[in-house]
Formats: C-alpha cells, structure tokens, sequence
C-alpha cells in the first residue's frame, strides 16, 4: 500500500503494486519481503506461478572424446 502525503495529512491508502506474497517459506518473523536501500525495489518471496517450464536432469553423462584428446 502507499499513502499519499501532503503536511499536515495524510491521504487515503492505496495499492502500489499486485503480488502474491508468502507462501513459498515461512519465517518466524514473517516478513515476506525487504524494500532495497535506496527504495526503488522490493525483494519478495512470492508463490511461483504454476506454468514455469519444466527441467530436465540428466545423470551419469559422458561427453564424447574430442580427436585431440584421442592422439
């Protein structure tokens, strides 16, 4: 949320941005996320979205032998 300020008031709280915050690691302080120092940015843990792209792992592989490593 972000509030507007004009001294001597402050002004009606509004949305700063969208997210969905928490739920990936949970803390005992249960803060979910940490503005950067010079404001501008804010570091969130954040539920992944479901549609990220799947890894593959490959065990046990050998590459095949360069011809210099042959001579």
């Amino acid at each position: 949320m972000a509030v507007p300020i004009r001294i001597p008031e402050a002004g009606k709280p509004v949305p700063l941005f969208m997210t969905r915050v928490g739920g990936a690691i949970q803390t005992n302080s249960r803060q979910t996320y940490m503005p950067s120092p010079d404001g501008q940015r804010f570091l969130m843990n954040t539920i992944a979205e479901e549609s990220a792209a799947p890894i593959t792992v490959i065990v046990n592989w050998k590459p095949k032998p360069h011809a210099q490593d042959s001579q």
